[in-house]
């Protein structure tokens, strides 16, 4: 069996010759490769079919995107001080300077307006009087200037957030407000200090006045009134 080459320009396979013998045999082998070709072409058939009856995959999602909101409203701005319970007592010598001193329970400074406008705590005091007793009949003073503040270290109230540290000074008394603590800008959250309070007192200061007898009645100490206002 020979296979040759077609002829006819629409023939693109090739043709089977042969004798007649073997014709019979080439026709069964014929029928047998179109069954062939036709068993592949509806295999071929089939997978383009199968292609095309495969329904595209649902598009990916696209993102969504929503909006929350929430209003945050301003707090109010307040400070907590105190003077010391107690100062401690000074005995005159006549030859130098005492001191008192004291020391204030725990300062806090609540910013929570949240504007992050400047704001200061200041302190005046007026005179530190004696005042007379029924035989020390006259007052005594001591002046205002006699009495210094200092705030010492200020750092977050109960190691929770705050802007940085505002500034602090120590502050010699008088009758006028003068700042102790103050943020120029920022501030804001809760701020704690412990502040000291020294009172110089002359060596020649005058004693306490008694309320009564001298000696045996107890003595009007030296008080002086302070306040505190922060703005």
């Amino acid at each position: 069996m020979t296979l040759v080459a077609g002829n006819h320009p629409d023939k693109h396979g090739r043709e089977i010759s042969g004798t007649q013998g073997q014709k019979g045999k080439m026709s069964n082998w014929r029928r047998a490769l179109s069954a062939l070709v036709v068993v592949s072409f509806g295999t071929l058939v089939g997978s383009v079919a199968g292609s095309a009856l495969v329904t595209p995959s649902a598009a990916a999602a696209t993102d969504s995107t929503d909006t929350i909101s929430v209003a945050i409203s301003g707090g109010p701005l307040t400070a907590v001080v105190t003077a010391p319970q107690a100062m401690s007592p000074v005995s005159l010598d006549g030859l130098t300077a005492q001191n008192s001193v004291g020391s204030a329970s725990e300062w806090t400074i609540t910013n929570a307006r949240g504007s992050g406008a400047a704001w200061s705590l200041s302190a005046s005091a007026t005179d530190f009087v004696s005042a007379a007793g029924t035989t020390d009949t006259d007052a005594r003073t001591l002046p205002a200037a006699s009495l210094t503040i200092t705030p010492g270290t200020v750092t977050a109230f109960n190691g929770g957030v705050a802007d940085a540290a505002p500034t602090t000074a120590p502050v010699t008394m008088s009758h006028e407000a003068q700042a102790l603590v103050w943020s120029p800008k920022l501030g804001k959250g809760a701020y704690a200090l412990t502040p000291t309070f020294n009172l110089t007192v002359p060596a020649n200061a005058y004693r306490s006045n008694f309320s009564a007898d001298r000696e045996t009645s107890p003595q009007n100490p030296y008080v002086s009134v302070l306040t505190f206002t922060i703005s």
